[in-house]
């Protein structure tokens, strides 16, 4: 049935992209499944899923943040001398939830507007809630703009899930947070398709990765003393 899975996953990427990616991804994807010990590969499209909300037509089909990408990325933020406490917008079925428990977030949260997927998202984590009793856990089914943002919530992860007109949305949501507990906050973005709308409104790219010209992702920084209006 895996196999199946994989097959189909990587004749997907073969011919929306290239098939080198295919096989740069799909091996990763094998070898990330195995080493988390989850199930998070299989491509979902949204129209076939209980949503909450009316964005379906600003939102992208569920597929995972490529592992080889992802633990490049939380390398990086071990080095900043942060809180980590993460949220994942669109965390799908939780595979960035459960990579970030193993670099050190304590406090790891993920909203998606599908309840399959959120269902599927909390079955992935509930073994780590047992390995890892001492961080807290939390999937919530609610549509992205409508989330109430904790105001210690310092790290937000993006995988392109959605247009501009949500992704304008959060950031105001992330502006209100900012200016009600003035903190550093790092905005991790996969594929940053509209990094532009993060940049407007004052955040700064801090780090930059690419391979293979489309596994590609920022993170960004936006300092305390920089509230701006937006």
């Amino acid at each position: 049935m895996k196999f199946l899975q994989y097959l189909n996953y990587f004749f997907y990427i073969a011919i929306n992209w290239n098939i080198r990616l295919a096989f740069f991804t799909v091996y990763h994807e094998i070898k990330g499944e195995r080493k988390y010990g989850i199930q998070t590969s299989k491509l979902n499209d949204l129209k076939k899923l209980s949503l909450t909300g009316n964005n379906i037509r600003h939102s992208e089909n569920y597929q995972g943040t490529n592992y080889f990408l992802l633990e490049k990325i939380f390398s990086w933020l071990q080095k900043i001398p942060i809180n980590k406490n993460i949220i994942d917008y669109g965390c799908g079925k939780g595979r960035v939830l459960v990579v970030a428990a193993f670099y050190g977030f304590n406090k790891i949260t993920g909203i998606d507007f599908a309840k399959e997927l959120c269902e599927e998202a909390q079955k992935n984590i509930t073994p780590l809630q047992q390995y890892f009793p001492e961080k807290s856990f939390a999937i919530i089914h609610v549509n992205a703009v409508d989330h109430q943002i904790e105001d210690d919530t310092n790290v937000f992860f993006f995988f392109n899930p959605f247009d501009e007109v949500v992704i304008l949305a959060v950031v105001k949501n992330i502006l209100l947070s900012l200016k009600r507990n003035p903190r550093e906050i790092y905005v991790i973005y996969v594929n940053p398709v509209h990094e532009e709308i993060f940049l407007s409104a004052g955040f700064e790219q801090v780090y930059y990765y690419q391979k293979l010209q489309y596994i590609r992702a920022s993170i960004l920084k936006k300092s305390p003393d920089d509230y701006r209006a937006f």
